[in-house]
């Protein structure tokens, strides 16, 4: 896909990030997701792989990933 590069994937059994039970639903995972979303754009990334759990699933759909349920992507779109 364009000029950009894929990291390496890691280890997909550990979360990437998590939000305790008593602090979900205010908006935390969006803000942690617009952050490494960020971080790919910066850093010339060209898709985000994401491997989510049941619970996290719908965040990452509301956020724009897609794909099988055991393995969803969303382009990064240039800075």
């Amino acid at each position: 896909m364009g000029g950009g590069r894929r990291a390496r994937p890691v280890d997909h059994e550990a979360p990437d990030f998590y939000v305790v039970p008593e602090q979900r639903n205010r908006g935390l995972g969006r803000a942690l997701l617009d952050e490494a979303t960020g971080y790919a754009r910066a850093h010339g990334l060209d898709t985000l792989i994401v491997w989510p759990s049941e619970r996290s699933a719908p965040l990452y759909r509301r956020c724009g990933f897609d794909g099988p349920d055991e393995l969803l992507e969303q382009p990064v779109a240039p800075s």
